[in-house]
């Protein structure tokens, strides 16, 4: 880890709305590529300042890089989180090499205590059944709640052949530019930036970030809210706001029965570690709020053999 630690500020946040289109956080919703000059002009603050902080991300160790998933459903697979509570926290490290085993694994986040996520693609809803009893078995593993699936996004197009070489290059080197990864794909880079935006607008390929929330100066907490039926989400946004500023919300995050409560995500950066019960406290007193749950987090890690062997299979002779 770096000997620096990245002090939050309310401009992390603005940036990162920005990178996800300029609202919400969104699972397929990053765009490394969306440069300083550009952030800057819609945030309206100067270039430097913007520059600055991303460079202050990747010298912290905050930003540690970018993933790229294939859309599932290119493949008609879907993907779902999963909830893993472990007997003690020691065994956690273990345990996440193992996940990265499982057939259809791409991604994990880290909790400090006793809880993990798991995030897994199976070729049908039916399957995460058995996604969740394999997971219930590994050593050390005392829970698996159910599984929660990701919102579908729909591509627009099927992948070709020249889409596949393209990821391919993209899968190796993330956050090159686009002219290093148009050499490495045997194509011109007008070609390649062109394709790039299709692959991007066509909701074929995502930018995941991943993030090591170690090199953060004070605790980021991943927080659950479940609404009552008819209760106000923006009225709870704002809330949590009036205490805790610094709060990034996922668009699309309510899941729930119609005509049933709704569970809400948000990220909250505190002060520091001594306003965690506080948060807490105040959370679960907003109005319409059933039930609250957070969790600091850790760190993420990616397995990228789903979406490599994906690749491999596209371009195969015959294919």
């Amino acid at each position: 880890m770096p000997a620096t630690t990245l002090r939050p500020e309310p401009l992390d946040l603005d940036i990162f709305r920005e990178m996800s289109g300029g609202g919400a956080i969104t699972l397929p919703g990053i765009d490394p590529r969306l440069n300083p000059t550009r952030i800057a002009r819609r945030l309206r603050v100067g270039r430097a300042r913007v520059a600055l902080r991303l460079k202050a991300w990747r010298d912290a160790g905050f930003l540690v890089g970018y993933d790229v998933w294939l859309n599932p459903a290119l493949f008609g697979a879907v993907g779902a989180w999963y909830s893993v509570r472990v007997d003690r926290p020691g065994v956690k490290p273990a345990l996440l090499s193992r996940l990265g085993l499982l057939d259809g694994a791409v991604s994990s986040m880290e909790y400090l205590g006793d809880w993990v996520t798991f995030s897994g693609v199976v070729a049908e809803p039916s399957e995460f059944a058995r996604v969740r009893e394999l997971l219930g078995g590994f050593a050390g593993v005392r829970e698996v709640a159910p599984p929660d699936p990701w919102p579908v996004v729909e591509p627009r197009r099927a992948l070709t052949p020249l889409d596949v070489r393209i990821l391919r290059a993209l899968r190796r080197a993330p956050t090159a530019t686009l002219g290093a990864v148009a050499t490495r794909a045997g194509i011109s880079a007008r070609t390649m930036t062109r394709r790039y935006d299709e692959l991007i607008t066509d909701r074929a390929a995502w930018f995941v970030p991943v993030f090591d929330f170690r090199a953060v100066s004070s605790p980021i907490v991943g927080l659950l809210v479940t609404l009552a039926p008819g209760a106000n989400p923006a009225a709870l946004l704002r809330g949590i706001r009036s205490r805790y500023p610094l709060v990034l919300e996922f668009a699309g995050g309510a899941s729930g029965p119609p005509d049933g409560p709704t569970v809400h995500s948000f990220i909250v950066f505190p002060p520091s570690s001594a306003h965690l019960e506080e948060l807490d406290r105040h959370v679960a007193a907003l109005d319409g709020v059933v039930e609250e749950e957070s969790n600091v987090m850790v760190r993420m890690h990616t397995f990228p053999n789903w979406f490599d062997r994906r690749l491999a299979d596209a371009s195969a002779p015959g294919r």
